[in-house]
């Protein structure tokens, strides 16, 4: 068998990805989300306090769908089904014309899984494009019959299965028109300026940190959010500069704004670590510093996660235990946290888990 030397190329969209995962996957934030963005008609149908991310295998056997994909179980609030929302991230600047048969697949894939568990009734898509593009999108959105072949009338032939989508164009954003809580505001806002040619009002991004009261989980957010920003600085050849960053901080640390920089900008945090990591990310793993750094994140959510379990339950199943231990999706870890926090009980939480 040939094996190729050649690197997985580097590309924005993986750090995009990965920012995008990470910030959406608390379900905090995805339903925080739903509320101020998605179709008001659903939302209202959904029971908000039982929304929980869905089980791994409803992607799929290979997995090789897109890392920032999140899928959510939305449960409805009478009780006779489950809405499934999916948010879809596109970072390109296209047409989005390979969605409709992406879609095609994911829905396929979760109603397999549900068969397979002997549910009669399957849960319902809600799909979400969260669009990147340099230009927002004009124009109508691609459909499957776009692809198929057309009558002599000029109408697609067969039974067409067309999937309805919702679009969010972030370039269309302005800052004063972003709403929500502050985290949803912050990864908006963020993600924006990610994109983005300069960076220019990247203070104005960072400025929902004032309405936060917890100053450890403020200092926490900062370090995250301006480390995945320095990364995708500088896969585009930019940098997230201490100037640029002491801009950002004054209004938010006052007098500790140095001390935040300090700690942000220590050399291995320089343009050659970002670009490692970033290459580390596309192709699914790190190396030496990074990967300890990565290990102790991990770690840090297994133990938050079986802490919170044991202050809210008397007794933690050993299976369910080594579930936990086994983990290695940061992300993952931290929506779990989230559903420790709100499940009524250990069995909920453990049905959830299979």
């Amino acid at each position: 068998m040939v094996t190729s030397s050649r690197k997985k190329p580097i590309t924005p969209g993986n750090i995009y990805d990965a920012f995008v995962k990470r910030m959406f996957g608390r379900v905090l934030v995805f339903v925080d989300f739903l509320v101020h963005y998605a179709d008001p008609g659903f939302v209202a149908e959904m029971n908000l306090k039982k929304i929980k991310p869905a089980p791994t295998h409803y992607i799929g056997k290979t997995g090789d769908e897109r890392i920032a994909d999140l899928i959510f179980q939305c449960p409805l609030k009478n009780g006779s089904g489950t809405l499934m929302a999916i948010i879809v991230f596109e970072h390109q600047s296209g047409n989005l014309k390979e969605i409709p048969q992406k879609l095609h697949r994911y829905i396929s894939a979760i109603w397999d899984a549900e068969k397979k568990e002997g549910r009669k009734i399957l849960s319902a898509p809600y799909f979400i494009v969260l669009r990147t593009g340099k230009k927002p999108l004009r124009g109508a959105l691609p459909r499957m019959s776009d692809v198929l072949p057309k009558g002599r009338d000029g109408k697609p032939l067969g039974h067409v299965p067309e999937m309805k989508y919702d679009v969010f164009d972030l370039p269309a954003w302005d800052f004063d028109k972003l709403v929500g809580g502050p985290v949803l505001r912050l990864a908006l806002g963020i993600l924006k300026k990610m994109i983005e040619e300069s960076g220019e009002e990247f203070s104005e991004a960072m400025l929902p940190l004032l309405e936060m009261s917890d100053a450890e989980q403020k200092i926490e957010l900062t370090k995250e959010l301006l480390q995945f920003a320095a990364k995708a600085f500088a896969v585009h050849n930019r940098r997230l500069d201490t100037e640029m960053v002491s801009k950002a901080l004054v209004p938010i640390f006052k007098d500790e704004e140095q001390n935040m920089i300090k700690s942000i900008f220590d050399e291995k945090y320089d343009e050659g670590f970002a670009v490692g990591i970033a290459e580390g990310e596309a192709r699914g793993e790190v190396r030496g510093e990074a990967r300890g750094e990565v290990r102790g994140e991990i770690k840090k959510g297994r133990e938050m996660l079986l802490k919170i379990l044991h202050a809210r339950f008397p007794k933690i199943p050993k299976n369910v235990e080594n579930t936990i231990r086994k983990m290695t999706d940061p992300v993952a870890l931290d929506s779990w946290a989230e559903h420790a926090l709100s499940c009524r009980s250990m069995n909920e939480f453990t049905e959830a888990l299979k």
